[in-house]
């Protein structure tokens, strides 16, 4: 009888959590902190119980009037809120809170980009809650964003996410020029999920040639191994190094033309290039 008894009070005890967790993807703030005192009647020490304390406090959360407010909700989301809900959805806990970083951007619209707080821009947000368009608006508000590393990053997230392909790359290329490391490192941090890029990235780096392929010359790189992309990217206002070996590269394979200055041109810049790219097209005549 003992055993029927616990295993009723274990039984009770799963079903009180799954209604719990079930109100807050609901986003039912009542009901779930109506679920919540169930579960802690039952279990005042429940492991879900302290996650699910904040993530009522997120619904129940105002939108914020003013960028201080909003500021504040940012180091909530930061310290409570996305914890919680990473800890009791893992990547979907992100749909619950899209509500409240979706208000917390537009009470932020009124603050400019500081590169000493990137986090405190509108465009973090609307990439958090998903609004790709929101992000790209207030990012190219910014008088300045073509040299912020952070904002070029957050215009090519929403560029991809919309499938604007080509609009994508060319951030992420203005990123390879303006700040390699940074380009760099959301690469090897898995904050670039573009497969093309991820692709070729590898046999980049592990190519021998001469000069040595840096960064700054991946581009040049993506677009000998992607010709379509040629034909879609823009190209740069550039007379010298690695973004005029871009252009030479996407004139090229953008033209049916034998381009015999621009081959020699190309050669000149970078020689390892070149014959990369008499390798890989044909036919091709020989400068």
């Amino acid at each position: 009888m003992s055993i029927q008894f616990d295993l009723f009070l274990h039984s009770a005890e799963v079903v009180a959590e799954n209604e719990l967790r079930e109100s807050l993807l609901e986003r039912n703030a009542s009901q779930a902190q109506q679920k919540f005192e169930e579960l802690r009647t039952r279990n005042p020490d429940h492991k879900t119980l302290a996650p699910a304390s904040a993530m009522i406090d997120a619904l129940h959360a105002e939108p914020p009037q003013d960028s201080n407010t909003a500021l504040g909700y940012l180091n909530r989301l930061d310290q409570e809120w996305i914890p919680a809900a990473k800890t009791l959805f893992g990547v979907e806990g992100r749909e619950i809170l899209a509500p409240v970083w979706r208000a917390t951007g537009l009470a932020l619209e009124s603050i400019h980009f500081d590169p000493e707080h990137p986090d405190h821009h509108a465009s973090r947000a609307y990439l958090a809650c998903g609004d790709w368009n929101a992000a790209l608006r207030v990012t190219e508000a910014e008088q300045d964003y073509e040299n912020q590393p952070v904002l070029l990053e957050r215009m090519a997230q929403a560029f991809w996410q919309l499938h604007r392909t080509a609009q994508a790359f060319e951030q992420w290329f203005l990123l390879c020029w303006l700040a390699p490391a940074y380009f760099e490192e959301l690469i090897e941090n898995g904050h670039i999920t573009a497969s093309l890029l991820l692709e070729h990235r590898t046999t980049f780096i592990n190519t021998d040639m001469e000069p040595e392929l840096t960064t700054e010359w991946y581009p040049a790189w993506v677009l000998l191994h992607e010709p379509g992309l040629a034909r879609s990217v823009t190209g740069r206002d550039a007379i010298a190094g690695p973004e005029r070996a871009f252009n030479l590269v996407k004139e090229l394979l953008s033209s049916n033309d034998e381009q015999l200055a621009a081959r020699k041109e190309l050669r000149d810049i970078h020689p390892g290039l070149f014959h990369y790219y008499l390798h890989n097209q044909a036919p091709l005549l020989q400068v």
